[in-house]
């Protein structure tokens, strides 16, 4: 499945509509964080459920786990006998979440329908127009000697740009990845895939890099031994290949909306707590990843004040533990792995409409009671009837 079509159709004509409507990506941003929260409310709400009434059904699970671990321990030495515990046990598991009608992976499956959309929008969030955006294509050069191993291969991998108007495309560099010999020379140029995008080569800067993944940020090494670039009239390139070896060519587009700012945000295309460029500190980053983290300890709150502490002492320390530590933890690979700005205010926005959604579900408690029994209301049918 490729997402970037996700990304391209869905993801950023909402953000370029609400960035007309209401006149920033930032406000963009926040509507379309609700957009996307209140749709997938419904997997949300499920996935909520499922874990407020596997925390409901603790107890008796305990009473089951604590049975079958003395029955393990008692028929540890004698394997024929355990195996028969251990298939008994997993058939009482499945017959108690049967009558009890809980799923104890309920909780996954509503992810696994919105990482597709939370990957789309990391995508957009993290390229184009909040920040330069490479298409990349591999060139491997050959010796001389290995000339009949020379291969050209259709185009690159496509590329998502945004122009300053909102206009926007998907761009193939044409040849590909290729391998051809030393001292030959071959021709690239931007070809837009779809869309409706008009001189966007005007401004397209081409580099060498080492790399296959290239961050227009950085300083590129000078590989200028291995090849030479010569830019054409018509905004094309020409690669004049020198000795062997392989490096990476990049078509590099700017970000037309890397500057914006938005309330405290100076630019919702920064990276890093630290400017890689200027070596200047990003106040504003750091202020959004501690937000960040303080969404996070508040869905912890929202949970551990609407659920029961769990019944085992030690699993109630681990737990307030997790809440103390959870939100450090993650600030910190934030900050060690840095996110675009426009991604941490989604983060941000996501939290607080996370916490609210679980409050709105978890405030009335489920209690093992309330939850719909099937077996039980069956025998007591048929005892009535005899």
């Amino acid at each position: 499945m490729d997402l970037s079509l996700l990304t391209y159709h869905f993801i950023l004509p909402m953000l370029e509509f609400f960035k007309n409507s209401l006149g920033s990506y930032g406000w963009a941003i926040i509507v379309v964080t609700i957009v996307v929260k209140v749709a997938l409310y419904p997997l949300t709400k499920h996935q909520t459920k499922s874990m407020q009434k596997m925390q409901a059904l603790q107890p008796k699970i305990k009473i089951l786990q604590d049975r079958f671990n003395q029955q393990k321990e008692r028929y540890k030495d004698k394997p024929a006998k355990l195996k028969e515990i251990q298939e008994s046990f997993q058939k009482d598991m499945m017959g108690f979440y049967q009558t009890y009608k809980v799923n104890p992976l309920g909780g996954c499956f509503p992810m696994l329908f919105q990482l597709p959309i939370l990957i789309a929008l990391f995508w957009a969030f993290n390229g184009s127009p909040f920040k330069p955006v490479a298409i990349t294509v591999p060139v491997q050069i050959l010796d001389k000697t290995q000339t009949l191993n020379e291969q050209i291969k259709g185009s690159s991998s496509p590329t998502i740009f945004v122009g300053k108007e909102g206009l926007k495309g998907r761009l193939v560099l044409h040849p590909g990845e290729v391998k051809i010999p030393s001292e030959k020379e071959i021709t690239y140029k931007i070809y837009t895939l779809e869309g409706n995008i008009n001189g966007v080569t005007n401004n397209v800067r081409w580099q060498f890099s080492d790399k296959s993944y290239f961050t227009p940020e950085g300083n590129p090494k000078d590989l200028s031994s291995f090849a030479d670039l010569t830019v054409n009239s018509d905004n094309s390139v020409t690669v004049k290949t020198k000795k062997p070896g392989t490096i990476f060519l990049n078509a590099i587009l700017p970000g037309s909306s890397e500057k914006d700012s938005f309330l405290f945000i100076n630019g919702l295309g920064k990276t890093g707590a630290v400017d890689p460029l200027t070596g200047k500190f990003n106040i504003d980053v750091v202020i959004l990843v501690i937000l960040f983290a303080l969404t996070i300890w508040l869905s912890g709150k929202v949970t551990s004040h609407t659920t029961l502490p769990p019944s085992d002492p030690k699993q109630a320390d681990m737990q307030k533990t997790m809440q103390r530590v959870m939100p450090v933890m993650v600030g910190t690979m934030t900050l060690l792995f840095p996110v675009p700005a426009g991604v941490l205010l989604y983060f941000v926005v996501s939290g607080i409409i996370q916490a609210l959604q679980t409050w709105m579900v978890m405030r009335k408690p489920v209690s093992i009671e309330s939850l719909k029994i099937e077996e039980p209301r069956k025998k007591e049918k048929v005892q009535s009837e005899a």
